[in-house]
C-alpha cells in the first residue's frame, strides 16, 4: 500500500494554528501561565498529528519533558559555558544543552 501525500492546505492551516497558539502562549504567560502551558500542549499535539516540525524560533520556548512554556528569567535559566548554551527548566529541572561556536 502506497503512502498518501498530505494535502498542502492542511499543512498550511496547521502551521497557522501552531503560530497563533504560540503567540497566545507568549501573550498570556504573565497573567495565566497555566493557559500558556495548555497552548503549548495543543501546539505539540497538532505538530505530531500532522507530522510537522516546529519552526526553529519556537523550539527552545517550551520544556520537552513537562511541556511548560518557558520564559527566560521567570521559569527558565540560561547559562553560557565554553561551547554550550544550557537551558534549565525551573519547573521540572530538565536541562537541554545546545552547542555553539565562537566568532573569530
Amino acid at each position: 500500500m502506497s503512502r498518501r501525500k498530505q494535502k498542502k492546505w492542511i499543512n498550511k492551516i496547521a502551521n497557522e494554528r501552531m503560530e497563533i497558539l504560540f503567540n497566545r502562549a507568549e501573550y498570556e504567560f504573565s497573567k495565566h501561565p497555566e493557559r500558556s502551558d495548555r497552548y503549548v500542549k495543543l501546539t505539540r499535539s497538532i505538530s505530531t498529528k500532522y507530522n510537522i516540525t516546529l519552526p526553529h524560533y519556537w523550539r527552545g520556548r517550551f520544556c520537552k519533558k513537562c511541556n511548560k512554556f518557558l520564559k527566560p528569567g521567570a521559569n527558565l535559566r540560561v547559562r553560557l559555558s565554553d561551547n554550550t548554551i544550557s537551558r534549565t527548566c525551573l519547573e521540572c529541572g530538565y536541562t537541554t544543552r545546545v552547542p555553539y561556536t565562537k566568532e573569530e
